[in-house]
């Protein structure tokens, strides 16, 4: 069976890419980072997957393995 899918909140993805929490929540509201929407909330969460690709694609663009 596999593991489910790891979902971040915006700290999460805030000190993996070392920015601030609020820096993390706005590019999640405005879709610059790929966003779930979790509940009748809507609270705001990242797949650990995207996140790794968008980390690579970064890496790659300035030359450089992540």
């Amino acid at each position: 069976m596999s593991e489910p899918e790891r979902l971040l909140s915006p700290e999460d993805v805030a000190e993996r890419l070392s920015i601030s929490p609020v820096t993390a929540r706005a590019w999640l509201r405005k879709g610059k980072l790929p966003v779930v929407k979790v509940g009748d909330r809507g609270l705001l969460r990242m797949r650990e997957a995207d996140l790794n690709a968008y980390i690579r694609s970064l890496a790659a663009a300035q030359g450089r393995e992540p």
